[in-house]
């Protein structure tokens, strides 16, 4: 093997060594420092948000409302993300620049109340 190979070689060497020894040298210390026995029944059970005590089993079904929120959610803040271009190009566009901008909040306005009368972020309705 010429010397050309092994300068250009050696670098990557040193930094798969060093991404397979650190997570390994953490693992390790992370075995050695942790007490193997457990005789609090507490320790194992699942942390659910501060409570003490776990509600339901885990295989619970959630309700729908929960991921219709997270739906809404993801639509209206991909629609404010198109904010950002115009944000940009404000000021090469002039007074057609605000147009724009107040049709297209008149227009996330209206989805908004639109899922407000329907009821859609109500939390309360059952």
């Amino acid at each position: 093997m010429s010397d050309d190979a092994i300068m250009y070689f050696f670098p990557i060497t040193v930094l798969v060594l060093l991404a397979l020894l650190v997570p390994a040298s953490l693992l390790l210390i992370s075995w050695l420092a942790n007490p193997h026995n457990s005789n609090n029944p507490n320790k194992d059970e699942p942390y659910e948000c501060g409570l003490t005590e776990t509600v339901g089993t885990a295989s619970q079904r959630f309700d729908v409302k929960f991921y219709l929120i997270a739906m809404l959610f993801l639509v209206f803040d991909l629609e404010v993300a198109f904010l950002y271009p115009w944000a940009v190009h404000f000021g090469k566009g002039g007074w057609g620049m605000v147009v724009v901008l107040l049709v297209f909040l008149v227009i996330l306005e209206a989805g908004y109340l639109y899922l407000y009368r329907k009821g859609a972020l109500d939390w309360d309705r059952s």
